[in-house]
């Protein structure tokens, strides 16, 4: 593929290119690809680099080549349908990365099967800068979730904090998926409640690390694992050990510092995972601590 104004200045900090940004997905996509494959695209894409604005996309449009892109439709809510690209090759990956895409959002199902994710997401949003802070926060989720019989994966963000993610066999639907999600969140508040809390206006927060249980709906998005993020540095949402927490910040992995982590997978060997027992404890523990679940629309909650 040739790749268009590869010498267009794309992170101006760091005099990062369009070309280098390419690079980055050729080296990354036999990695990338397996996060996106088969699933509702939405990209962030700054066709004039960071300095400028950019936009996110989720319908694609005619010109895009159907050998390559693929669309899946979906209806919204509000009424209407969005026609959101799929992709399911590396080749696709680099088409996107030369139309000025620099991050890669996805849904936790799989365009195949949307009534069971296959992924549930927890996502750490700390108060800026408090990075001992959602370090804390993150061992604190880990061990509230193992206790469930729930072991997690840890991700750097590449912004404020850290993703903790379990991968599901499937069995599970979208409701319960969600419903686990929220209610675990709930709980771990409950348990370090000077720490945690699943309040979503910041002025509620203080200096607690929100724990954001809405990446799990088939319509709702989180960053993608190897994704690059539009902040300065370029960096990555890439996946840890659980021993680096420690050792890396949640924007301490880049694009240019990717290096040696290629050479090994600290995601290799995740099993998939039946949480229908973990759910039911779940619920049981919610009844036994008085706490009902009331209907959450993030739209009209801020």
């Amino acid at each position: 593929m040739k790749v268009t104004h590869p010498d267009r200045i794309v992170f101006p900090d760091d005099v990062i290119t369009k070309g280098d940004v390419v690079d980055y997905y050729r080296l990354v996509a036999g990695r990338l690809l397996p996060f996106i494959a088969g699933r509702a695209l939405t990209v962030h894409r700054f066709p004039k680099g960071i300095g400028e604005q950019g936009f996110m996309q989720k319908n694609a449009p005619d010109h895009y080549p159907r050998d390559l892109i693929h669309r899946h439709q979906v209806e919204k809510a509000e009424g209407g349908t969005t026609l959101y690209p799929v992709v399911d090759s590396a080749e696709a990956i680099l088409y996107f990365a030369n139309l000025g895409v620099i991050t890669f959002h996805v849904p936790p199902v799989r365009v195949e099967d949307e009534a069971h994710p296959d992924w549930v997401i927890w996502d750490l949003d700390p108060p800026p800068g408090e990075i001992d802070l959602v370090r804390q926060a993150a061992a604190q989720m880990r061990s509230f979730l193992e206790g469930l019989g729930i072991p997690t994966l840890l991700m750097t963000s590449g912004s404020n904090g850290y993703h903790l993610r379990a991968r599901l066999d499937g069995s599970l639907p979208v409701d319960r998926v969600e419903r686990l999600a929220r209610g675990t969140a709930v709980l771990a508040a409950a348990t370090y409640e000077e720490h945690l809390t699943v309040a979503f206006r910041k002025a509620e927060r203080g200096s607690r690390v929100f724990v954001d249980w809405m990446r799990n709906n088939p319509v709702a998005t989180s960053v993608a694992p190897w994704s690059v993020r539009p902040r300065p540095g370029a960096p990555v949402a890439a996946p840890l050990g659980w021993d680096e927490l420690t050792e890396v910040e949640p924007t301490g992995v880049t694009l240019t510092t990717i290096g040696d982590r290629l050479e090994s997978d600290p995601w290799a060997g995740a099993t998939a995972l039946n949480l229908s027992a973990a759910a039911d404890a779940v619920d049981q523990d919610l009844e036994k601590a008085g706490i009902e679940l009331e209907p959450f629309d993030r739209f009209r909650s801020g």
